[in-house]
């Protein structure tokens, strides 16, 4: 398939390029911005009046106008909220989804929320954002001038390199963007005939995964949608993998309990008053509150809202030493409560009609004198800024099967039982995302386990479903055939461990941490690592790690009747980058990363961050230099000349880089090691 209409630059500046015949790019640059001008102008009075069908015919007139200004419009949210700014948000994240069936605008500004709260992560953006314009600048010269194919390969690896940055950095928007645009550039609208189409196909494949991921089905998606099936059916695409040999008959799948039917049990709502009042699968479930989800709030008429919400309440802050809470969008505050310091329990109602539901929050705000991974630092609220801290204190209760059943809101969207969601938080690798999912507590017990499409309970497997709401939970009794898990981890204990299936189980999760300490019953078939936490200590002194997988993790497989041992944990080593230059070693902070047994991976570590030592040594001798310690931050308050701030609590988790004098023009190997880490113990990485 061949694109026979000519895409202008201006829609390179917004959204990528398939094939065009650019003639005047300085026309098409002009073009744009006076469409980017008319769409702000025509959007204005629909927001003032509400007219959301003139909104609907706007969006679709304006798509690519529309795209941008909702990305300048939730940069500038995240930056500090207006009662204007935000009732352009509630118009156009309403207009977009009645228009295009779409979330991205929510997706865009969860996005630029969290961004808010990482300096490190918007650092790096800014830098990508002014390398895509500079790359964009190159394609513009090179399509005004004469013919030159090694101007647009370098353009495409350009674009490629920030196709990988950009979704590392978590912008999934302008990670599309880049692959779209390089797609182009290997394209015949371009490239003649030095077109290379597999590439051609390869990259709109990317782009049209990306899109989907950001929930943006415009017109330009559609267009690298089709450019892409039709390079597929012209056989463009990638080979097929040949089939392996021998292949186990896939296990048997949950097969409905012929004599039940399925039960449909109401919930009501119960408040959790208490932070351990159950062990629950949830990193933030202490009083380190610096750790917390935080909604950002601004000063005196600022608003804010839980990232995780579709549609959720507003927090405002009607005085500095008050926090009000809009739960239906009206712009008045329906409760009002105090900033204490202390931890505060808020009840709240949600939604409408059939989706109205009880829920509720715990919140703190921090001092003057508080401490982040045990610097001393100020959280204190001011007349300028207040970080919000939060955690789900929200569950609804029932029985399934004759057995108590609650079913824990722990990721803060406002639902009961929804799927896990990925967050790119602070603290993590990049590139390595923290799910966050909802859990249940079964019986008496006071362990929660993750929410799950299969649960065992009180012996019996069944199938559950919660509808939107909460408000009702349905329940399958089902047949499956089953194996056990056996947990081996060397060092300390997990405080929980979560699995997950495959293919048709991917809905099923498992805590392998059983309350009998014995080894745990569960469907047969393949499992993956989900999730985990290290926890040692209590109240401030508290340790913590999340256990997550990396690209290279093991799998485990359980067959029927049988005992499938997962292996996990110690010996500990590093994982890092390294860059020698002259008689220069630098080793990354950031990349430092702790290691086990099935590379697994240990992240956000509180209280237990690691200072490895490093020793070099000649590549192939067998004696390391005398081992020298990376730096760490050692001081938040430090400040330079300028009397800004050297550190921010990002650069708290990892060491900081590190540069060590090398003997110049050698070639080295290097090692990083931790005799006594608090959590850890002994870790070791290999030479390299």
């Amino acid at each position: 398939m061949k694109i026979s209409t000519p895409i202008l630059l201006a829609a390179v500046l917004a959204g990528g390029v398939l094939s065009s015949a650019v003639t005047s790019s300085a026309t098409a640059a002009q073009e744009k911005q006076d469409r980017n001008k008319e769409f702000e102008q025509k959007l204005k009075p629909i927001v003032a009046t509400k007219a959301y069908d003139d909104l609907a015919r706007l969006l679709k007139a304006y798509q690519e106008e529309a795209i941008t200004y909702v990305d300048d419009l939730v940069q500038r949210m995240s930056q500090g909220s207006s009662d204007e700014i935000e009732a352009e948000f509630q118009m156009l994240s309403k207009g977009w989804k009645d228009s295009f069936k779409s979330n991205f605008v929510q997706i865009v500004y969860d996005f630029h929320s969290r961004l808010a709260l990482n300096g490190v992560q918007r650092a790096e953006r800014r830098g990508l954002i002014e390398q895509y314009r500079k790359t964009f600048n190159r394609l513009d010269s090179a399509l005004r001038n004469a013919y030159d194919p090694i101007q647009f390969e370098t353009c495409a690896n350009d674009f490629i390199a920030l196709a990988d940055g950009f979704e590392k950095n978590g912008d999934l928007f302008y990670a599309a963007r880049s692959a779209a645009s390089a797609a182009a550039c290997y394209d015949e609208g371009y490239r003649k005939k030095d077109a290379n189409l597999k590439k051609v196909c390869e990259w709109f494949g990317k782009a049209v995964l990306l899109f989907d991921k950001v929930d943006l089905k415009h017109s330009y998606y559609q267009q690298c949608k089709a450019r892409h099936e039709g390079l597929i059916a012209a056989g463009h695409g990638p080979e097929a993998p040949k089939p392996e040999t021998g292949p186990e008959a896939p296990p048997a799948g949950p097969v409905a309990d012929p004599n039940a039917n399925a039960v449909v049990s109401k919930t009501s709502f119960e408040l959790i008053k208490e932070l351990d009042q159950f062990l629950r699968p949830n990193y933030y479930c202490d009083e380190i509150y610096a750790a917390w989800t935080i909604v950002p709030l601004a000063g005196k008429g600022s608003t804010g809202s839980f990232a995780a919400m579709e549609k959720g309440p507003k927090l405002m802050r009607p005085d500095l030493a008050k926090i009000g809470v809009d739960q239906n969008g009206d712009g008045t505050a329906d409760k009002t409560v105090g900033i204490t310091g202390n931890f505060t329990t808020v009840e709240l109602e949600l939604g409408e009609g059939d989706l109205k539901r009880k829920w509720g929050f715990v919140f703190k705000t921090g001092i003057q004198d508080d401490t982040v991974q045990g610097l001393k630092t100020n959280l204190q609220p001011d007349d300028k800024q207040m970080r919000f801290y939060v955690m789900s204190a929200a569950s609804m209760v029932t029985t399934v099967g004759g057995v108590p059943f609650r079913v824990i809101d722990e990721n803060l969207d406002g639902l009961y039982g929804s799927p896990p969601r990925g967050w790119l938080n602070v603290g993590l690798s990049e590139g390595i995302e923290q799910p966050e999912f909802d859990s249940v507590v079964i019986g008496e017990s006071k362990r929660a386990r993750p929410w799950s499409e299969y649960q065992d309970i009180g012996g019996a497997w069944f199938k559950l479903a919660a509808d939107k709401a909460g408000n009702e939970i349905r329940s399958m009794p089902v047949q499956l055939e089953t194996g056990t898990i056996k947990l081996e981890f060397k060092g300390p204990t997990p405080s929980w461990l979560i699995l997950r299936g495959t293919g048709q189980m991917e809905n099923y999760f498992v805590d392998v941490i059983a309350e009998a300490k014995k080894p745990v019953t569960v469907p047969v078939g393949v499992y993956q690592l989900f999730l985990g936490e290290l926890r040692a200590g209590k109240k401030a002194q508290t340790q913590k790690c999340l256990i997550v997988p990396g690209a290279d993790t093991k799998r485990w497989t359980v067959k029927k009747g049988e005992e499938c041992v997962v292996q996990l944990g110690g010996p500990f080593s590093f994982d890092f980058k390294q860059t020698v230059n002259e008689d220069k070693l630098t080793i990354k902070g950031k990349s430092i990363t702790i290691m086990g047994v099935a590379l697994e991976r240990y992240e956000r570590t509180w209280n237990c961050v690691p200072r490895p030592e490093v020793s070099w040594r000649k590549s192939g001798s067998k004696k390391g230099s005398k081992p020298e310690k990376m730096d760490v931050v050692g001081d938040l308050l430090e400040q330079d000349e300028a009397g800004n701030y050297r550190f921010s609590e990002a650069d708290t988790w990892r060491p900081i880089d590190t540069v060590f004098e090398v003997k110049p023009g050698e070639s080295i190997e290097v090692q990083l090691s931790e005799a006594k880490n608090k959590l850890f113990g002994s870790i070791e990485s290999a030479w390299r």
